[in-house]
């Protein structure tokens, strides 16, 4: 599963290769990745007047989580693939929050894994 999540960021075509795995009772329910889509559910508007036209890897998941649900978050670097810093941004907490997932694990600057309790 962690192959999988990491060919789907390498191959997003985005400039950030990050991805995103749901898991329910420690089971995978949906590995997903930086888009170029966004979801109705997610649409954002800039201080610019834009919209956003991508949706990130924890929002592509969290549309099919329920209370309870974990979730781990890896980015992986571009020039060597290996892992980088991955905690999700204030709008993808709060939407996770939202969501009432309890546990996302995250890559640090190292690689390493480190955890966030909600």
């Amino acid at each position: 599963m962690y192959y999988r999540a990491k060919n789907l960021a390498m191959t997003n075509g985005r400039t950030y290769h990050i991805a995103a795995i749901l898991r329910r009772n420690g089971r995978v329910v949906k590995i997903g990745e930086n888009t170029n889509k966004t979801h109705p559910r997610f649409k954002r508007q800039y201080e610019d007047g834009t919209w956003a036209s991508h949706m990130h890897a924890e929002m592509n998941v969290i549309r099919f989580a329920k209370p309870g649900d974990e979730l781990e978050v890896m980015r992986f670097k571009k020039c060597d693939h290996t892992l980088s810093m991955a905690k999700p941004c204030s709008l993808c907490m709060k939407e996770i929050s939202r969501a009432g997932i309890k546990k996302i694990r995250y890559t640090n600057w190292n690689g390493d894994w480190e955890e966030i309790k909600i």
